[in-house]
């Protein structure tokens, strides 16, 4: 039998080990091969896969690679080109090409490509197939086998990293001609990927808490819902504190007194773009030295290779903070970020000797304590830190700067800048009641960073500027950088001497004509004139405390740089600062946080800490700007009119037209003589109207309404008359007081022409409006007249030429005229804006108990009133009419009349602002909770709020409320509900919903019947019932809903509807005959007019009082002379028999038969308004009769008594005799 050839692969191993004892070396290896073990799983494996498989040298290895290696090139390249060759080519010419028709290969057969290489082109495949060894398929499965076999199988590679592990949809993808070839866009691919990798492996839950307790590197931890919802604010140019302040009910603050409420910090730890996480890591409690591995593996990243102990190495120090050495050095303000100290400044207790650090640039991270940290000079190169990780007094040096370095990258500014700010706001906080030496971030340090952010943003705030707005002005320097205090005072070397800090006494105020070299440096440095420095010195001087001496302190000169910085930040003048913090504050309680010492309150306290007052500041100056209010002009509406004790020509121009006009209208004894009214024995008329006008003529004020003083005047005259002419009979005094009171209403409305005629010159309103200024100022025309009339009296020749006391009580009132003019037309008040308010809207929309009272949240909420007109196209009688109709809502309403008015008043507000009930009704809900009704014109001006913004940002109310209640500790839920709806809100156009709303009227259904359409004046139980029916839209009663009623000639009284949504109104008929149509209505809903009704007399009762009918002639009536009848018709209460129909009759008497008498009108006819009935009678032919009146209503007559008419003959005798 034939011995059996080996295989390559074994002969080969054979070769390469040519003894027994070295093929014996490696059994496992030749097992392999003789079993005919594949040689190319070998040459993956390389060497060190053979060393570790077969145990094998690494000389072996490599020899027996290298030719392992050939042998699989070589049978790679065989399979290749037999894979891509068919069968044989034939050798029979069919393919033979044509020869050339020219040159050398036209005579002879030369070589061809076929015929020297031979090629299969017909076993070939196409250069983009698939199978192709060159293809993006052949390198990816060779990319596959590499990643299996050359990386995951060496080594500890987790399971979770293993590449299928992580790619689960390549085992999966099919590979075809479009998966390889065709354009796909990255997003597709990485989708598809996620999804296989969620769908094999589940949804990673604990992703976003991974990232949030992460706290290495220094970017975490990372809350994606607040880096979304502060994104968003930062695109719409806003912060989530702005979101805070918007749907905060007691916004804007420079309205309370406190100037602070409880959104107030946690509006400013959002506007520090600090996330919660971010925010707890700053301020969390100091870490426990026993736990220290943990801190430094959790915060700067140590682990079993990197231990925390060489964290005191400069160079680890920096891998573990992402600092380089100029960063470390920065950090901890050494080399070139060395403090620097003033040369200007002399401290009374020199600091110590060496770096200064401790004292600026680094106080934070050295606790303010000495010695500071540096690193430490000694002949090794390691260039350790000065403390050691394991110490416990350095352990807390780490934790303050872990803190530390993540908030300078936070912030993104130097870190001594950073620093400068926390020292200045621990200071702050230690002043208002916060633990001293402690030197940890607290929530009053976040919200000051807060604050920084704000003005930062907004006015491009300088960090070094806020820490002197907190604190003092900084008197180091850094590296080459000058101190701020030698930036702003010695700037210029224009003095002699330099302008210097060392707590000598200058003068306040220097003495007239004198001047203090420090006054004119102070007043050069912070570029303000002399009076502006004044003001400023006047208002520091008290606020420390100091009396007529300042002191070149720390405290003195950073107080002035204080008010002078941000009044300049702010866009207004030092001195519109120090009026503002005056008139904002009770006292100079507000302006005193800024002159002296500021202080951040650890509490609640009484007056507003720097904080508040600052974003006061900030607030009402963006108001003023926003409203096109000058800040001067507002703060001179706000102030109390002063009088400076001479009147201005504008006031003398009003006293001379005063002084000429006044006698013409002033009520005089004459002018009721004129007026035919008897004269009084006793002297003069005016001397029994004391409580209508005074002895000289003027009408006396009158506080009701003008029908009440119509009814007082009458009643004060008639005890005038009858002081006057006791004797005088009632019915001639009726007529005298008439007359008398025409006499009076004359004057009045003279005089009262006079002041509106005159103050319009002087104030520039129209005559409509000055009489409610005036009214607005808490004084009348009557008192004005006085005071003018008085001043004429004491000098009649020439009322200018009168000097007036320094407090006048006339120019004090002009001025509070002039004032509140300004105002007027300053907000576009009209007359009836301004009558609302002055009627109701001082308490009801405001909440002040006097209408005179006008302060800045009176002007403020004006303001809200006439921007909330702008911004409607409706009528402004539109909003005022809601206000006035919410305002007589009752105490106690509930039930469906609640529920009614809410929806009502929502479509009402979203008609007038063009926006959705929907968003209204959020709006409302989360203004007022409870009743759910908008009141007042704070809560309005909410609403506007959310609107504007809304409109700004295109977000709906819910987002909006969202974001504003975001709380300020962590709360994962309301952030990633909050986060959802802002991105929903972003991924579409920003547009409000301008959608119109429904009308009211909808909202109920409304049904009436009425039993009768006439009724009897005067009758006792005489009454016509409406019956009213109320259903809601889907037809369901509405119960306890209140409906009023209006009639002319009656009374309905307020009822309210049963459980059935029915109510029964009476309307009791008074004592005017006539028509009427009664109107009904609902709290906020438009009245609805009922079938018309009329107030008749009792015809069944009608008749004619024999009083009132005419006399007849006593004579006998000569003929064709007509004779007048009337009668008045009447019924048995009294009521006159206005259009009833009566008829006429005349009946002769015994023997004139025959005759007859002629009527006209004749038949039958109506009395007039008054129940008259009017005729006129004659007979032709003479003799005698009685008239009859009848009343067709109760067939009830009146006779007259008989008339004699004289015949025509004997009538013409008569005259004839008469005429003898």
């Amino acid at each position: 039998m034939a011995k059996t050839r080996k295989r390559p692969a074994e002969q080969m191993y054979e070769q390469l080990f040519p003894t027994r004892a070295r093929r014996k070396k490696y059994p496992g290896l030749q097992a392999y091969l003789s079993q005919g073990g594949s040689i190319f799983p070998l040459v993956e494996k390389g060497i060190p896969g053979l060393m570790k498989d077969y145990r094998m040298s690494s000389e072996d290895a490599q020899a027996f690679l290298r030719q392992a290696s050939s042998m699989a090139i070589y049978v790679r390249r065989r399979f290749i080109e037999s894979t891509l060759t068919g069968g044989q080519q034939e050798k029979n010419g069919k393919a033979l090409k044509k020869a050339s028709s020219s040159g050398l290969l036209s005579m002879v057969s030369g070589p061809t490509f076929e015929a020297l290489f031979n090629p299969n082109f017909d076993g070939s495949c196409p250069p983009n197939a698939l199978e192709s060894s060159w293809s993006p398929v052949a390198y990816l499965v060779e990319l596959l086998q590499w990643v299996s076999e050359r990386i995951e199988s060496v080594g500890d590679t987790k399971p979770d990293y293993l590449l299928h592990n992580r790619r689960t949809d390549l085992k999966q993808m099919d590979v075809d001609f479009n998966a390889v070839y065709q354009s796909i866009s990255a997003v597709d691919i990485i989708n598809h990927v996620l999804e296989t990798f969620i769908k094999t492996h589940g949804a990673v839950t604990d992703l976003v808490d991974a990232l949030l307790n992460a706290r290495y590197p220094n970017e975490l931890p990372y809350f994606q819902h607040w880096v979304t919802i502060d994104s968003i604010a930062q695109q719409l140019g806003m912060s989530v504190g702005n979101f805070v302040h918007m749907v905060d009910l007691h916004f804007p603050y420079f309205l309370q007194a406190s100037g602070w409420d409880d959104d107030a910090g946690r509006a400013l730890a959002h506007a520090s773009r600090l996330g919660p996480y971010q925010r707890t890591l700053l301020t969390e409690a100091r870490a426990d030295f026993g736990d220290r591995e943990v801190f430094f593996n959790a915060n700067y990243g140590s682990d079993d290779l990197d231990k925390y102990q060489n964290l005191n190495q400069l160079k680890f120090f920096g891998e573990r903070t992402s600092l380089d050495v100029s960063g470390v050095e920065s950090l901890l303000s050494f080399h070139a970020f060395a403090p620097v100290r003033s040369p200007n400044v002399i401290f009374a207790d020199e600091p110590s000797p060496g770096p200064q650090s401790a004292h600026f640039g680094s106080v934070y991270v050295n606790a303010a304590t000495d010695p500071p940290i540096v690193v430490a000079d000694d002949a090794s190169l390691l260039q350790t830190l000065t403390i050691g990780p394991d110490t416990q007094a350095d352990f807390e040096h780490y934790d303050r700067l872990n803190r530390k370095v993540r908030l300078d990258k936070w912030l993104d500014l130097r870190s001594f800048e950073v620093d400068a700010m926390l020292v200045a706001a621990m200071r702050a906080d230690v002043r208002g009641g916060a633990k001293a030496g402690d030197w940890w971030i607290t929530d009053n340090v976040v919200h000051a960073l807060g604050l920084f952010q704000l003005l930062r943003e907004r006015y491009g705030c300088e960090a070094l500027d806020f820490a002197a707005f907190l604190d003092e002005i900084a008197v180091y320097g850094i590296g080459e950088e000058r101190s701020l205090f030698d930036q702003v005072f010695n700037r210029q070397s224009d003095y002699s001497q330099p302008f210097m800090l060392d707590g000598k006494d200058f003068p306040a105020i220097p003495a007239t004509g004198s001047s203090d070299p420090t006054v004119i440096q102070l007043c050069s440095g912070l570029q303000i004139d002399l009076l502006t420095y004044g003001y400023l010195a006047l208002a520091i001087a008290d606020a420390q405390g100091l009396g007529k001496n300042l002191k070149r302190t720390a405290a003195v000169f950073s107080a002035f740089y204080r008010l002078v910085k941000l009044a300049r930040l702010l866009g207004v003048t030092p001195v519109e600062i120090v009026l503002m913090l005056t008139l904002m504050g009770e006292g100079n309680s507000w302006l005193n946080g800024l002159a002296g010492l500021p202080r951040i309150n650890t509490g609640p306290g009484e007056t507003p800490d720097v904080l508040n007052l600052i974003y006061a500041l900030h607030s009402c100056v963006g108001w003023c700007k926003d409203r096109n209010l000058p800040v001067l002009g507002m703060l001179q509406m706000v102030a109390e009119p002063q009088s400076s004790g001479a009147a201005s020509e504008a006031q003398l121009q009003f006293f001379d037209k005063v002084a000429s006009l006044l006698p013409a209208t002033l009520l005089t004894n004459a002018g009721f003589l004129m007026a035919d009214v008897p004269p009084v024995p006793a002297g003069n008329w005016l001397n029994f109207l004391n409580w209508l006008a005074d002895a000289d003529g003027l009408v006396l004020a009158f506080a009701g309404s003008e029908s009440q003083y119509l009814i007082e005047a009458r009643l004060r005259l008639d005890r005038a008359v009858k002081d006057g002419l006791p004797d005088m009979a009632p019915e001639l005094r009726a007529a005298i007081v008439e007359k008398m009171l025409g006499v009076l209403l004359q004057a009045r409305e003279a005089q009262v022409s006079l002041a509106k005629e005159a103050l319009a010159v002087l104030t520039s309103l129209d005559s409509e409006r000055v009489i409610g200024v005036l009214t607005w100022a808490d004084t009348t025309v009557y008192r004005l007249l006085r005071e003018v009339s008085g001043r004429v009296a004491q000098n009649p020749q020439n009322v200018r030429s009168e000097r007036f006391v320094e407090v006048d009580s006339l120019l004090k009132a002009l001025a509070n005229v002039q004032r509140l003019s300004a105002v007027v037309t300053a907000l576009g008040l009209s007359a009836n804006v301004l009558q609302e308010y002055l009627d109701y809207g001082h308490r009801a929309w405001l909440g002040q108990s006097s209408k005179h009272e006008f302060s800045m949240s009176t002007l403020y909420y004006l303001v809200v009133l006439t921007r909330a007109f702008e911004m409607s196209e409706q009528p402004a009688q539109e909003l005022l009419d809601y206000l006035r109709a919410v305002d007589n809502l009752p105490v106690n309403i509930a039930g469906d009349s609640l529920r009614l008015a809410q929806e009502a008043g929502y479509i009402k507000l979203a008609s007038f602002f063009r926006w959705s009930v929907e968003e209204v009704r959020e709006c409302v809900f989360h203004i007022d909770p409870s009743l759910k009704i908008l009141k007042t014109l704070r809560q309005l001006d909410l609403l506007m709020r959310v609107r504007t913004l809304a409109e700004h940002s295109g977000m709906d109310a819910r987002t909006i409320f969202m974001l504003g209640n975001l709380p300020e500790a962590i709360d994962k839920k309301a952030y990633a509900e909050a986060a959802e709806h802002a991105l929903l809100s972003q991924s579409e156009t920003r547009t409000l919903d301008l959608q119109f709303a429904l009308d009211v009227e909808n909202l109920v259904v409304r049904t009436y019947e009425v039993d009768n359409t006439e009724v009897v004046a005067n009758k006792p139980g005489a009454k016509i019932t409406f019956t009213v029916t109320l259903k809601d839209a889907e037809g369901a009663p509405l119960k306890g809903i209140r409906v009023y009623w209006q009639a002319s000639l009656g009374t309905i009284a307020t009822e309210v509807t049963d459980e059935k949504g029915v109510l029964k109104a009476e309307f009791i008929p008074g004592k005017v005959l006539g028509s009427d149509t009664p109107s009904f209505w609902m709290d906020l809903f438009r009245p609805v007019n009922v079938t018309e009704i009329r107030v008749v007399p009792d015809a069944t009762t009608l008749f004619f009082p024999g009083p009132l009918m005419s006399a007849i002639p006593l004579a006998r009536v000569a003929a064709g002379e007509d004779v007048q009848l009337y009668a008045e018709l009447r019924d048995e209460f009294k009521n006159l028999g206005a259009n009833q129909l009566v008829e006429w009759f005349a009946l002769p008497v015994e023997g004139d038969e025959g005759k007859s008498a002629v009527i006209r009108p004749s038949g039958q006819s109506f009395t007039d308004q008054q129940g008259l009935t009017k005729v006129f009678v004659h007979a032709p032919e003479g003799g005698t009769f009685r008239f009859e009146v009848r009343s067709q209503g109760s067939n009830k007559s009146a006779f007259f008594e008989p008339i004699h008419f004289l015949p025509p003959a004997e009538s013409g005798r008569s005259r004839g005799v008469k005429l003898q």
